[in-house]
Formats: structure tokens, C-alpha cells, sequence
């Protein structure tokens, strides 16, 4: 009571007094950026409390049958009378979001909380006002957001207000704004235009002394026709005008049209003290999907607010706050809690008797007593408190710790003799913790809606997992849907060293399917095959035996080499000391251009001197092994080097003779012949010759489109600074090579060069730098050369962007001199010979030296002349004012060397 009465104090004070715990002053727009009251950069990391003040029908599993919050009020009322409808949503407010869940949220790294308000908390609606056109104000709203708001001080966050449902409703989806198409919506009604800002007037002057309200964000979601935006610019502008006669120290944000995501007519601003705000759902991740409105920030000079994103998968998580926070840009994600969800951090559980309302309103179901219902809707109110809530720490971890590296982080770990189950798989995004083929839904960008989990329980990443009809698997799930290639990671802690059997829970409807596990990233076993169990709920037991596991904690990964299974759980059992099994070869691979890893069964004391006799066998013939080297990271891994090149269509096998190669437990590697290799090399383009631009082995911030030069397919575009693309290739005979890049570009800023990765400094070098020309289109292609001099042998070569913008469509390699022809022509060539003005002057090595250039004709006169070149790479020789003829090229050096090339200049 005590709390009470100091509440409505300050309600009639008009404050609730946090300024005292604020140490960064009022958030404020200052140019492109949000800063905070010392002037620094303040990137809003936010969490929005939908379901609290504002059920939406698909937050509480009544989309189908109460869509809104007034239907489902109606309903409410109808099954357990007014009173304990008014009840029930007493105890729900005073559950869904307490201290304990700003707290939580503060812990995890978030600094802000987005609150969506429903008007009607705040003030009455306009066909219940007792006095048509006055406003009569409530307290409820009020209360709630104070208590929200010193919590918020407490944990030094800064709150930001979202009118998420306005008189009358704001959009025609229905849901978000509790609109009823039976009453005159926002845009019908100037009475509820009025009522909008009179309430955003009344808010304003409540909280103008706040410092920790980080800002008014004055309609959620709009979706309406608007023709040209004019009537939302005129209401947003009526709006920060009332705001701002009460309140002039708060950061207002303007949502655009159709989902905040249209900001026709809404610029340019018309207060010094605002940011655009736009929506995030189901997109693409690249910069490209977002430019639009990074254009309209510096355009407008004004910052940028991603106000709210979800219901996604955490590798879509991960991606979109990584691109929003390279480009600036802070964001809120919605929502916390929701009923039965895996993509929030909270999951409020659906207790039967609610299940039973909704199975009533359906027709699938009895109807409850209004005794029942009540007590029902109640232990659902009680189920949306955190402490009762189902936390999903997958979730946190793709929003915080995932974007800040590419590393897994265990989920739990399994103790091994035991059960692993698989669902149990470590935290991290696809291809680090796990792979998956289908991992996030980018229907907005695709037109095609993918689920990421299948199954849509227990995580919210791409591993699809089910509820298990599996009597012997208490976990109550399972991995379903599995593809070929696909895997998980679990930590596990062996507990002895030993030989183990398995046995692996699976059911399948189809035969042909087969796994195998690794330890450490190194095979533990060879193919598992699964027979059919005769249905995909039908389980079994599939069994292998001679592990050798030694003790310890290991990463273990269950690799689905062959889909057609489900699995649930693999129980691991020691059946003897690890030499009662013999030391044998499992698998080999080729780990790049000169070497192959080999994977033997137990760890290996070390490579013994002389090295042990292995033979590797390059497409039938022999190949000399140079070096056996032990695997620093996994003692099951030995790498087996040679001289020559190895290249993907290369068959491989492997021999190995002897027995001096002992395992730790001293038993000796039994001989084997001719087992294959799995040549994982990938492909390589051949220099000279034509690469199409997308055939990229890696990229960074580009996006195909289909093209229009001849030969149609696609080229790369939407290209930007920082932008990148990788080909391997091999370039058959070292040399300097003309290179062609066929362009398109609209501008005259686009720029990019050529780069070579080097491994021996791990650093990339460049080879040259390419302007590209306005060529008039995007799809106006012409072709630019330049000239780079290239060792043999497979190699990375890079393009990377240095201004915007430019699309390709291909690459094309032409040998102009081999070293040989330079090595003939005293270490420099000129190219191209003949040439019409522009040439190129190269050394074959960098002297160090200081080199004059000089340029005579037929009689000795000189004619051009320049010092101090560079002779690490290629240099621009422009004698296009000389006249057609003959003439001589002299080269001489510091250190005394000189020489000389005939040089032919054609009309």
C-alpha cells in the first residue's frame, strides 16, 4: 500500500521522479545520429513488451478465433462475466512485466525497452466519453508506465513510448492496433484524431522531466491508404506541435506508412529533435535491403531507428542486428513473452483449461463454467511471470554474443558413459554449432515463406526438432526433417578412456540412411547405417561398436551424411580399455593443394623418426610424401604433404606400410591399401580464360541480378564500399596478364582492385585499381582492361570495392608477357607492343633500386623522361603525344644496371 500511495503522488505531481538516477541526460538527434546528454553516440539496443498493455491474437493463440483484443474481451465476458474478465486482465498486467524482467533484460546487454500502449488505458473512447469531444483521462496507463519507467532508472534503460493501438485504430490489420471495422477508425474520425493528440499532449507533459524516456513514437504501423502520406505528415506534424508546447527536451520518432516502412510524403523533417523509425521483418540481410533508408539519413540528415524486428529464426537474428549495427543503426526486437513460441527469450505456457477455452471458441471443444473458465484465464496469468516462463537462452545468445563472433558456446554438457540427447546441441549460428539447410524466412525478399524449425519447438535456430512419441526418450523431442550433409555439435565430458559401444534412437519410413560421429573435428567412426523401422514414430535401436573415446571434454558432432531418419538420443556404454581394439585408418581427406589429412581411430603418440611409410597415389600414380606431420588440435589427424599441385579432379588414394606408428595406448596402425581419399578441394578457374562474375568462391555485401549483356544470366550489383568477392583460380604459366572487366554503372564512383591473397604474410596485395566509367545504365555494359602480374599455381584473387558503384559481369585473363620473355628482355617489358599511347612498363622483381625511364626515337633524340619508379608493380607509361613510329625504351638503375626495348606506337 505503502508503494501505492507514493505512485499516485507522483501521478498527481506529474512525475515519477527519476532524473536523480539518470547519468547520461535526454537522448537527442544531433545529425545522422542518437546521442546521448554528453553528446556521444548512443546505439539504442531494445526489447518490445508486446502482449502486455496490447494482446494481439497471434501472441496468445487466438488468432483464428479472437484476432483482437476487444473480440477477445468480448469472449472473455461472454464465457465468465465483466467482473472477472476485468479480473483476469489485472492480474495479466500486474504479471507480464515486472522489476524482475527489466532486470533480466539489463543483464543480457539490452539499454532500452520499447512499451506499446493502448490508448484506452490512457483515456476513454470516443463513443464513451460522457461529454462528446472532451477527454477523460485514466490512471491505469499511467500507473503501469511509471512503475515500468522507474525500473528502467533503476537499470539505467531508457524507455521509449509507442502508441501501438491510437483511437479508432490506425491500420486495417486488425491485430496491431485493436481496430474494430464496426467504429470509425483513426483516419475516419477527427474526433480521434483530436483524442491522438490531445493523449500524446498529456503524455508528454507527464513525462517532459524524464530523462530516462528515451522518446515518443507516435503511431506504430500504420496501415492505410494515405495518398502521398499528406494526412500522416499533417497528423505527425499536429502531434509534435502539441509535444512540443509542454515538452521540448525528448527525441520523437516517426514510423512511415504500410508497417513503418513508407515514408512518402513524411520528409523532409519538421523538428530539430526527431528520427525516422522503419520496421524489420523477413528480408533479405544485406546492405542493399536497407539502403533506402540510409539514403533518406543523409539525405535528410536525421538518424535512423530500427523499431522493431522478429519472429524470425536466431540466425536471422544474428544477421539483421550485425548489418543494422555495421551501418549505425540501433534496434528493438518484439517481443519478450508470447504463449508457446520458441523466437522469443520468454514462453508462456498454455495450461490446459486455456487450451480448452480456445478448443470452445473454436468448436472442437465443451464450454467450460464461467467458475473454470476464470480459474483457467487466472493460472494463465500466472504462467506469464518470468519465473514461470520457459526461458529460451538461444535466443539471447543470437542477439549479443553471436553477433560478436563465429564461435558455438555450450548448450549443456553431456556426460558420457550416459545419453546425449541431440537437442541438446551447442549454441552458435548455422555451420559453427550446427548445419542446416533451411535456417530463416526471407518471405518478404523471396515470396516464399521457409520454416526454419520445422517442428517449431524446443530452439529457435535451423535444426528441425519434433515432439517425440519415443517411450524411451524423456527429453519429449527429437531431430526430424534431417538432410543429407546436415549436423549437430555437443559438448560432452568422457569420463574414462576406453572403447564404447553406441546405441542411437532412431525411426525412419525409408532405407539408405547412414551418420557417423566425430570428435574434435577428426571421424570416430565409419558410416552407421539405418534400416527402416517401418514408420517415422515407429523406434529403434541402431547399435555400433569400437569407439575409442578418450577422457576428457570433447566437442562431439553427429554428422547425417545419408537423410532418410529421425533421431532422438545416442547412449554411450564402455565395453573395454582402449588397446582391446586394434589402431585402424577411417577416413582421408585432402585439406588443400599440397597435402591430405589422415583420420585414424584413437589418438597417436606422435610421428615416429623416420616417418612412417605412407603412400599417397595422385589419379593411379605414385606420389612422393615430403613430410608426416601430427595434427596439433587433434591427435586422431596426421598430414601427409607433398610437392606437386593437387587439383579437384584429382582421384587420391592412400597406402600405409609398417608398424612403427604406435596410438597412446601402444597398440601399432595396422596396414592398409589404397583407401580413398575425399578430394574436398574445390574448383579453380583457369588463368588465362573468362570468369563470370557470380562464380565467386566468397563474398561480402553483393547481390545478383539477372542481366542484359549478351549472354544474358546474371552480373553483380548493389555493390558499396567496404564490398567484396573471391575467386580461386589457377593461373597455368606466371606472367603479366591483361585484364578485362566488363561494367555497368549510372555514376562515375565506382571503383575497385584487384587484390592477391598472400600465405605467407596473410595479407592481401593489390594488383591494380579500376575506375569504372558512367556508362549510362546499370545494364549499359562496355569493357575496362588493366594488366597484373601473377605467379603460377592455384591462388585467391579479390575484388574489393572502394567507392559505389558498379555492377560485372565478367573477368577475362589474357596472357600478355610470361617471366621467361621478361627474364629476356633484361628484367622490364612494355606492354602492349605494338600500343596506340597508354602502356605499361613492368619489372619482373622489386630491386629496391631507383630506375630513370627515358623514352628516344631512331636518331637518338630523347623524347620523355621520368625517375624514382617503383618496380614492385606495374607502371603507367602515357606517350600518347608521340607520333606513330619506332622507338627505343631505356631503363637504367641506381645500382648501375640498364636496358633497352624497341617500342612500336601505331595510328
Amino acid at each position: 500500500m505503502k508503494i501505492r500511495l507514493t505512485l499516485l503522488f507522483s501521478l498527481m505531481l506529474g512525475t515519477v521522479g527519476t532524473a536523480n538516477l539518470c547519468a547520461q541526460g535526454y537522448l537527442h538527434a544531433s545529425g545522422t545520429q542518437i546521442v546521448d546528454g554528453n553528446n556521444q553516440p548512443y546505439l539504442l539496443k531494445g526489447m518490445g513488451l508486446g502482449g502486455w498493455m496490447l494482446m494481439e491474437g497471434y501472441m496468445m493463440g487466438t488468432g483464428d478465433v479472437a484476432n483482437t483484443q476487444h473480440e477477445m474481451v468480448n469472449k472473455l465476458t461472454a464465457l465468465m462475466g465483466a467482473s472477472n474478465t476485468q479480473a483476469f486482465y489485472t492480474a495479466w498486467r500486474a504479471n507480464h512485466v515486472t522489476k524482475r524482467d527489466v532486470d533480466s533484460l539489463k543483464a543480457w546487454g539490452f539499454n532500452s525497452i520499447r512499451l506499446p500502449m493502448h490508448y484506452n488505458l490512457f483515456t476513454k473512447p470516443i463513443q464513451e466519453e460522457p461529454v462528446p469531444g472532451q477527454n477523460t483521462w485514466l490512471n491505469t496507463g499511467f500507473e503501469l508506465t511509471d512503475s515500468l519507467l522507474s525500473w528502467c532508472a533503476q537499470n539505467e534503460m531508457y524507455l521509449i513510448l509507442d502508441l501501438h493501438a491510437a483511437p479508432g485504430g490506425q491500420g486495417q490489420d486488425a491485430a496491431i492496433s485493436d481496430y474494430d471495422n464496426t467504429l470509425p477508425s483513426l483516419w475516419e474520425s477527427q474526433a480521434n484524431r483530436d483524442k491522438t493528440v490531445a493523449l500524446w499532449a498529456r503524455i508528454a507533459d507527464h513525462y517532459k522531466n524524464e530523462p530516462w524516456i528515451g522518446g515518443y513514437d507516435l503511431l506504430n504501423e500504420v496501415n492505410w491508404n494515405l495518398p502521398g502520406g499528406t494526412a500522416l505528415r499533417n497528423l505527425y506534424v499536429q502531434i509534435t506541435q502539441a509535444i512540443r508546447q509542454v515538452d521540448q527536451n525528448h527525441l520523437i520518432f516517426i514510423e512511415g506508412n504500410w508497417f513503418a516502412n513508407d515514408f512518402t510524403g513524411l520528409t523532409p523533417t519538421w523538428d530539430n529533435n526527431m528520427a525516422y523509425s522503419f520496421h524489420r521483418y523477413w528480408a533479405y540481410n544485406t546492405k542493399e535491403t536497407i539502403q533506402g533508408y540510409l539514403n533518406m539519413r543523409q539525405t535528410y540528415n536525421v538518424p535512423l531507428w530500427m523499431g522493431e524486428a522478429g519472429e524470425n529464426s536466431n540466425v536471422w537474428f544474428r544477421d539483421c542486428i550485425r548489418l543494422l549495427e555495421d551501418n549505425n543503426v540501433g534496434w528493438a526486437w518484439w517481443p519478450m513473452k508470447k504463449t508457446d513460441n520458441i523466437s522469443g527469450p520468454y514462453s508462456i505456457t498454455r495450461n490446459t483449461g486455456y487450451q480448452n477455452i480456445i478448443n470452445y471458441w473454436k468448436g472442437t471443444g465443451t464450454q467450460p463454467s464461467s467458475p473454470v473458465a476464470f480459474q483457467s484465464m487466472l493460472q494463465l496469468a500466472e504462467n506469464a511471470k518470468i519465473q514461470n516462463c520457459r526461458y529460451q537462452r538461444d535466443v539471447v545468445d543470437s542477439w549479443f554474443r553471436q553477433v560478436g563472433v563465429d564461435t558455438a558456446k555450450t548448450f549443456i554438457t553431456q556426460e558420457i558413459p550416459g545419453r546425449v540427447d541431440l537437442i541438446d546441441y551447442d549454441m552458435g549460428a548455422n555451420e559453427v554449432a550446427y548445419k542446416d539447410v533451411q535456417v530463416a524466412d526471407y518471405r518478404v525478399s523471396s515470396g516464399t515463406f521457409t520454416a526454419w524449425n520445422n517442428g517449431f519447438v524446443d530452439r529457435n535456430d535451423g535444426v528441425d526438432l519434433e515432439i517425440t512419441q519415443d517411450p524411451l526418450n524423456t527429453r519429449g523431442y527429437h531431430v526430424g526433417w534431417i538432410e543429407s550433409g546436415e549436423w549437430l555439435q555437443l559438448d560432452v565430458n568422457v569420463a574414462t578412456t576406453g572403447v564404447y559401444g553406441l546405441q542411437s534412437r532412431v525411426a525412419s519410413n525409408l532405407a539408405g540412411g547412414s551418420y557417423h560421429l566425430q570428435i574434435d573435428g577428426a571421424d570416430a567412426t565409419p558410416p552407421i547405417y539405418v534400416a527402416t523401422t517401418g514408420g517415422w514414430q515407429t523406434w529403434g535401436n541402431n547399435t555400433y561398436a569400437g569407439l575409442v573415446l578418450d577422457q576428457g571434454r570433447h566437442k562431439l558432432r553427429v554428422k547425417f551424411d545419408q537423410a532418410g531418419y529421425n533421431m532422438g538420443s545416442i547412449t554411450f556404454t564402455q565395453t573395454g580399455p582402449s588397446n582391446s581394439v586394434n589402431t585402424l585408418f577411417l577416413s582421408a581427406k585432402t585439406l588443400d593443394y599440397h597435402s591430405v589429412a589422415v583420420n585414424l581411430n584413437k589418438s597417436m603418440a606422435g610421428v615416429p623418426t623416420p616417418a612412417p611409410a605412407f603412400t599417397l597415389f595422385v589419379n593411379g600414380a605414385q606420389v612422393a610424401v615430403s613430410a608426416v606431420v601430427a595434427d596439433s588440435t587433434n591427435a586422431r589427424l596426421v598430414t601427409l604433404s607433398i610437392a606437386q599441385n593437387l587439383r579437384a579432379t584429382d582421384v587420391i588414394k592412400v597406402s600405409y606400410t609398417g608398424s612403427s606408428y604406435l596410438a597412446n595406448d601402444g597398440t601399432a596402425l595396422q596396414t592398409f591399401t589404397l583407401e580413398p581419399v575425399l578430394n574436398a578441394l574445390p574448383r579453380l578457374w583457369p588463368i588465362p580464360g573468362k570468369i563470370e562474375a557470380e562464380a565467386y568462391a566468397e563474398q561480402n555485401g553483393i547481390q545478383l541480378e539477372t542481366c542484359t549483356d549478351v549472354g544474358g544470366g546474371q552480373s553483380i550489383g548493389f555493390t558499396d564500399v567496404g564490398d567484396y568477392w573471391d575467386y580461386l583460380v589457377e593461373v597455368g604459366q606466371a606472367g603479366i596478364y591483361q585484364v578485362s572487366y566488363r561494367l555497368a554503372s549510372s555514376v562515375n564512383t565506382g571503383k575497385f582492385k584487384l587484390q592477391r591473397f598472400d600465405p605467407a604474410t596473410e595479407t592481401y596485395i593489390d594488383l591494380h585499381a579500376v575506375v569504372t566509367p558512367n556508362t549510362g545504365g546499370w545494364q549499359t555494359w562496355t569493357t575496362v582492361n588493366a594488366s597484373a602480374t601473377l605467379p603460377a599455381g592455384p591462388q585467391r584473387l579479390r575484388v574489393s570495392v572502394t567507392g559505389p558503384q558498379v555492377n560485372m559481369n565478367w573477368l577475362d585473363f589474357t596472357l600478355i608477357t610470361d617471366i621467361d620473355e621478361l627474364k629476356e628482355s633484361h628484367g622490364f617489358k612494355v606492354f602492349p607492343n605494338p600500343g596506340s599511347g597508354q602502356f605499361q612498363l613492368s619489372f619482373l622483381e622489386a630491386t629496391g633500386a631507383q630506375v630513370s625511364v627515358s623514352v628516344v626515337n631512331m636518331i637518338g633524340q630523347s623524347l620523355f623522361q621520368t625517375t624514382t619508379l617503383a618496380t614492385d608493380k606495374p607502371f603507367p607509361l602515357d606517350l600518347s603525344l608521340l607520333s606513330s613510329g619506332t622507338y627505343i625504351v631505356k631503363i637504367q638503375t641506381s645500382d648501375g644496371k640498364s636496358a633497352t626495348q624497341k617500342l612500336v606506337i601505331y595510328p
